[in-house]
């Protein structure tokens, strides 16, 4: 894990309890869920490998695909023995969210538009670049909405100057004082096939 990261994460750490998506982060670097905070019967992990598994099912024991869904299973606990091993479980709970963080911190993260994203497409999945502006809204918010489909906040826009209605820009980014930003910087692949799903359908 760069060090870059390890500093970024530790300079939160170095306040108190930290949040990022459902995981809450003490400077003794044990991690949990957010809504298990205080609770003492937790199965307990030791090594940052061990969030892999963590992250893999919900509390139904279904399989979750996306990784930053706000569904995230409670009742572990990870104690772990520094920074880097701590940096390393949160990016298999949360892939590249810490990463990214840093790099918007340092006004280094340059989001990629939809339509870009969509421009790439080939095989299946070409006919995605048919989608329209109005479909595409519809599936960003039914998608990457919080409360049931993903905890990234979205800085990219459907095309230059036509953000989607979840977009945000700078200071529009939201978070607690100890709270690290998970962002999404370009479309992922299941809202890809979405967008191809709603497209196939209205095809005649």
């Amino acid at each position: 894990m760069p060090s870059g990261v390890r500093k970024f994460l530790g300079s939160f750490l170095s306040s108190g309890p930290c949040l990022i998506g459902q995981v809450r982060i003490l400077p003794d670097y044990s991690l949990s869920h957010v809504e298990d905070a205080g609770k003492a019967e937790l199965k307990t992990f030791t090594n940052p490998h061990d969030a892999i598994e963590i992250a893999r099912y919900d509390d139904a024991g279904k399989y979750r695909p996306l990784k930053t869904a706000p569904n995230l299973r409670h009742g572990w606990r990870l104690t772990l023995k520094n920074l880097h091993e701590t940096s390393l479980a949160l990016d298999f709970l949360y892939p590249a969210a810490l990463g990214t963080a840093v790099a918007y911190a340092r006004s280094e993260l340059q989001p990629v538009d939809l339509r870009k994203t969509l421009a790439r497409q080939t095989g299946m999945y070409a006919v995605v670049k048919k989608i329209t502006d109005e479909q595409a809204e519809s599936v960003v918010a039914s998608t990457c909405n919080h409360k049931d489909g993903c905890l990234r906040q979205i800085l990219w826009s459907i095309s230059r100057g036509n953000p989607t209605s979840l977009s945000r820009r700078g200071s529009e980014v939201q978070h607690s004082e100890n709270e690290i930003p998970i962002l999404c910087a370009e479309a992922c692949n299941l809202l890809v096939a979405a967008g191809r799903k709603i497209v196939k359908s209205r095809v005649v």
